[in-house]
């Protein structure tokens, strides 16, 4: 017997509410533990560690590529009746402030989003979680506490070397290879109504965002793993596209509250 069609939907809001209300207390028990950091000082570093080193060399490619990309479409669509400097300023306010920050974002919400959904999730279903409860552990102060604190600081310095790399590719195509601007203008184009605010905002402010969803989420779906291996791989999944569904959302957000 098929289930009728406004049952489905009461159950699928439900479930949604019932979904926000446990991350919702989620992200509460991570901040009642966040005064405990100095305790979870070692797994911190590892997770600090992972956060940077690991994603350092996908983090300079892409950055590059977005760099090379951004400067061959924006030549591409210039006018000669506009200076190319104008260009060039546009160019470099989408790349701090949106191409660089949600790009790398929604690669590393792929890359350490599913890893920690996957991680935590197969200590989940071989029971290390209730183990860690059974040694009086809190298993959201020694497993969240230190992945959204590592992602909330490090993805906004992953960002900064991004970015910068971002910028040097584009001088480096738009001035030595193709010689399409000189330097002088190049420069001039940068600091062009240039604002101190949008580089805190593309550097900091959206990466910390981007970076504490990306772990509480990849976290929350790994603490309610079920079902085995096949768990474990739905957790990755779902932890890898909700991230990446609340940082477009929230890069709309934080745009229409900080531009």
């Amino acid at each position: 017997m098929k289930t009728p069609l406004l049952e489905k939907l009461g159950q699928k809001s439900i479930s949604f509410f019932t979904t926000v209300y446990e991350i919702a207390t989620l992200f509460a028990n991570v901040l009642k533990s966040l005064p405990h950091i100095w305790f979870y000082r070692r797994q911190l570093i590892e997770q600090l560690y992972i956060f940077s080193v690991n994603t350092l060399p996908i983090a300079g490619v892409i950055s590059i590529f977005i760099g090379l990309g951004a400067t061959v479409q924006g030549a591409y669509q210039s006018s000669d009746l506009l200076p190319r400097s104008l260009t060039v300023s546009v160019i470099f306010k989408s790349t701090v402030i949106e191409l660089c920050p949600i790009v790398l974002s929604l690669v590393l919400a792929g890359k350490l989003g599913a890893s920690l959904a996957a991680e935590i999730g197969s200590m989940k279903i071989s029971e290390q979680i209730e183990a860690l409860t059974t040694l009086s552990l809190d298993p959201v102060g020694f497993l969240v506490l230190p992945r959204v604190v590592a992602g909330f600081l490090m993805l906004p310095v992953i960002t900064i070397f991004a970015n910068f790399l971002a910028i040097f590719s584009s001088f480096f195509v738009s001035v030595v290879v193709t010689d399409w601007i000189s330097t002088q203008e190049f420069v001039s184009g940068m600091e062009m109504d240039f604002k101190i605010f949008e580089l805190y905002f593309g550097n900091f402010i959206k990466p910390a965002v981007y970076g504490f969803l990306i772990t509480l989420m990849g976290s929350y779906f790994g603490m309610k793993t079920t079902g085995g291996a096949r768990g474990v791989g739905d957790s990755s999944t779902q932890a890898v596209v909700v991230s990446a569904v609340l940082i477009v959302i929230f890069d709309y957000y934080l745009g229409k509250l900080f531009l």
